[in-house]
């Protein structure tokens, strides 16, 4: 056998190991012995981080910001000049900080440790840096610091009218704005959501929101750049005249129609401020309309003017005051008055009048299961609290939030049996108990939130798209468990279960791509989650040992960890592959009866990995992503049959097949085959038979398009070089029509595109010819076909053109999908069936 090696692969990507790959014994052992490794490395440190900073596992970044700052104020080496420990002190909680501020490093940190120790460097700032300019916002509850995985659930994916501040600590305008916009936070409080970014701990996040100064302020969803003074006055200014709420103006012509007649305006309590403007007890404008924004969809605001309105003002038995009016009684004699003069007394006075969530006990809540499961549309948004409920006039904004949902509330100090069987384990904790989404007939579905507890929109904007999913639900230990049937997740379809923590940053990320998964795969593929943190023995007897972990559990009792990117396409993507599987998996009798015995017009490209390894688990959906061949697939596992094209990565180029060994299955094969390194990626070309010829793979990059461009070196060839002094007579006078790729062999797109240039040669061939220009040794051509940049890529009509010339029609893609697409429709006024493209998302 012929072995053929393309440059040496730097080490540290591979999993290396000198066993004896024949003993599965010995495989079981490497691996014992590569996690305790994992585990020495953890604790050879010998602290632990969290208790360094004198915090739960569970703490989201500003506790973990608050508790750094605390210890850094007490420990820093310019406090503690006396102390020769002082600095070791100091480094042990700033690199505990900087492993778990951000998320991977923290993920990593929780499942192996710091295995970076030694190498890591924690920032050093003077103790005037942590008293002065560190955590800025951390002690301002009306403002939200928000990270990456904040900004896109909360800002990003919301409707919530949003003013933002994206600062840097080391920024005196930043430090001089802050007193202004903590006293516009205490303002708008309740009538907007007020944020800040620190663009020093999250740049990235800065970059793509197009910040490149400090201070700068955006109001969202519209992304409006606010360019005016930094004073509390002109911001607040800046955010009412986007407000779309107003208060009413009331007069006696429209008082009794509006109060008692107007449809849009009945069933909803009033607030009316009855003002003579002269008076000191009459709240401002500006107050008044912040009340609107905070009582939206509650109650409804008015305002009458006493100095005008003298007689109707009389007739209420009022001339200077605020009154709140119950549903349906705006009479004399029958409002609270109001006491509070500013905008959020006023606000929670009011809310405080209003009506509670429903109580339900065991008995309502198991009817209100019942129903959901006779086919009920009413979705509920249940609040789970610890003994008597205190005031909480967040919670009261949900009707408003949620007009067509139904909202109650269960204390679990008097049903701690119901609050048990639902695995409630923190107080207080929100679940939506869905319509439409009992696929087993029998328990209805449910999801717990586990974002932010103590804000309303937040919570409404997860029980919406909770509701929007109601093929996803919440999974417990009974759902695992074997029966008559056997293992329910398994059952008589595919379930794809998210096992997560909600402490973990990239679990919550996760879960929004998780419901929209849900709802592309429709109701034959069942989405479950599993919270860790409650079913912690469930979660250890199923292998879970990092977070978040999707399993796909199949009817055949099979379960495949997922590997691969974190967003609802990927997992989409993911579930189709293993369905309609396009990479053959190999074992010693069929790789040596298949591959050993291929003929020498085929080509075998065969990836040999091991689960645990880390370099073969990223390789996975770029292996899977190589292999779908552009053709229509019937998906049936959808809501409809629909053809689907899958993105083109290895075309239905003849006889190309990818397969993989999983080696600690297959051990005895890949010792034979001399396996010692995983990933270990082979091919075995055309123009020789079985075995006798391998190429191995060494590139550094292991992503689909590399592999796919390293491939293409080995197929025959569509495209026709052509050189200058042929280019006239076999272009630009032939009969038949051409594709010419201009390129340069230095350019790096244009060895990206070379291989999606060779599909679109070989699906046109017979009647499109291709062929490729060098423009590096035919300058000359180039010029006169005006080449300005790499690659270019020109179509010459042939016939069918009566202007030839050199300069031919331009396609400006790159996509071989766009270019058939095109193709097909200039040259012949149709497009091939199989270039429809679906688009689930």
């Amino acid at each position: 056998m012929k072995i053929t090696q393309i440059p040496n692969r730097p080490q540290e990507r591979l999993c290396n190991t000198d066993i004896d790959l024949s003993a599965t014994a010995r495989i079981n052992l490497w691996k014992l012995f590569f996690a305790l490794c994992c585990f020495v490395v953890a604790i050879s440190t010998g602290d632990d981080y969290y208790e360094l900073l004198g915090i739960s596992k569970n703490a989201d970044n500003r506790e973990i910001r608050k508790a750094f700052k605390k210890l850094a104020m007490t420990l820093h080496p310019d406090k503690n000049i006396d102390d020769p420990t002082a600095h070791d002190k100091f480094v042990k909680i700033t690199k505990a900080y900087e492993v778990l501020k951000d998320e991977d490093s923290r993920k990593k940190y929780d499942l192996y440790g710091d295995e970076d120790s030694s190498k890591k460097k924690g920032q050093y700032h003077s103790w005037t840096y942590y008293h002065d300019q560190f955590g800025i916002y951390d002690d301002d509850p009306e403002i939200v610091t928000l990270n990456k995985a904040d900004f896109e659930q909360s800002v990003t994916n919301s409707e919530q009218l949003w003013f933002i501040n994206f600062y840097s600590p080391m920024c005196s305008h930043c430090h001089h704005l802050a007193p202004a916009w903590r006293k516009l936070a205490r303002k708008l409080e309740g009538a907007i959501r007020i944020g800040a970014v620190n663009c020093e701990e999250d740049i990235y996040l800065c970059q793509h929101e197009g910040v490149h100064s400090y201070p700068t302020l955006y109001l969202y969803p519209q992304r409006e750049k606010y360019n005016g003074d930094r004073e509390t006055d002109e911001m607040l200014r800046f955010v009412l005249r986007r407000l779309q709420t107003q208060v009413i103006d009331l007069c006696s012509d429209n008082f009794e129609e509006l109060t008692q007649k107007e449809e849009q305006l009945l069933g909803y309590p009033w607030l009316i401020f009855f003002c003579d403007e002269d008076s000191f007890n009459c709240p401002e404008r500006e107050t008044r309309q912040i009340v609107a924004a905070i009582l939206d969809g509650l109650v409804n605001v008015g305002y009458v003017d006493c100095s005008t309105q003298e007689k109707l003002c009389l007739s209420m038995g009022t001339k200077t005051s605020t009154q709140y009016y119950d549903t349906g009684v705006v009479k004399k004699g029958k409002s609270m008055k109001i006491k509070g003069v500013e905008s959020k007394e006023i606000a929670n006075e009011v809310l405080s009048q209003l009506p509670e969530a429903t109580k339900l006990n065991r008995e309502d809540f198991e009817d209100m299961k019942t129903q959901l499961s006779l086919g009920s549309k009413s979705n509920w948004l249940v609040y789970f609290h610890l003994g008597e409920l205190e005031e909480n006039l967040e919670l009261k904004k949900l009707p408003a939030l949620l007009p067509l949902f139904r909202i109650g509330r269960i204390n679990c100090g008097r049903t701690p049996g119901l609050c048990q069987e639902m695995h409630v384990n923190r107080y207080p904790m929100f679940a939506v108990f869905k319509a439409g989404g009992n696929l087993l007939n029998e328990e209805p579905p449910y999801e717990f939130h586990h974002g932010r507890r103590d804000s309303a929109p937040d919570l409404a904007d997860f029980a919406r798209e909770s509701a929007l999913a109601p093929n996803l639900r919440t999974l417990t230990p009974i759902d695992f468990v074997w029966g008559k049937k056997g293992l329910r997740v398994h059952g008589e379809g595919f379930w794809l279960v998210d096992f997560f923590a909600p402490w973990c940053p990239p679990c919550l990320q996760l879960i929004p791509e998780m419901r929209r998964a849900s709802r592309v795969l429709g109701t034959n593929v069942s989405v479950g989650m599993v919270d860790c943190t409650v079913h912690v023995d469930l979660c250890r007897s199923r292998g879970i040992r990092s977070y978040p972990t999707v399993i796909l559990f199949t009817p055949s009792k099979e379960e495949h960890t997922y590997q691969g990117g974190h967003t609802a396409r990927d997992l989409v993507d993911y579930v189709k592959d293993m369905l309609n599987p396009t990479v053959s998996t190999l074992t010693q009798e069929t790789f040596y009866s298949i591959v050993g015995k291929k003929s020498s017009n085929e080509i075998w490209m065969v990836d040999f990995f091991a689960p645990w390894c880390g370099p073969c688990q990223q390789l996975t959906p770029q292996w899977r992503k190589l292999s779908k061949v552009v053709k229509p697939v019937q998906i049936s596992f959808l809501n409809y049959r629909v053809s689907v094209c899958y993105l083109q990565m290895v075309s239905d180029v003849e006889n190309v097949r990818i397969g993989e060994v999983n080696c600690e299955v297959e051990a005895g094969l890949c010792h034979q085959e001399g396996i010692r390194s995983f990933p270990t990626i082979r091919l075995y070309p055309m123009g020789s038979k079985g075995l006798n010829q391998v190429l191995i793979y060494n590139g550094y990059h292991r992503d689909a398009y590399s592999l796919r461009q390293w491939l293409y070196n080995f197929v025959p060839s569509a495209v026709q070089s052509i050189p200058a002094e042929s280019f006239e007579d076999r272009v630009i006078q032939s009969d038949d029509p051409w594709l010419v790729d201009f390129y340069a062999p230095w350019c790096g797109h244009c060895h990206r595109f070379a291989p999606e240039f060779e599909m679109v040669a070989q699906k046109l061939a017979g009647r499109v010819k291709a062929g490729k220009v060098d423009c590096e040794a035919y300058k000359q051509l180039c010029q006169r076909a005006g080449i300005r940049g790499y690659p270019t890529l020109r179509l010459y009509r042939g016939s069918i053109d009566d202007g030839r010339s050199y300069y031919g029609e331009e396609i400006d893609s790159q996509s071989g999908m766009q270019i058939l697409s095109y193709v097909e429709k200039v040259l012949w006024g149709t497009r091939d069936h199989h270039l429809h493209l679906h688009d689930e998302f």
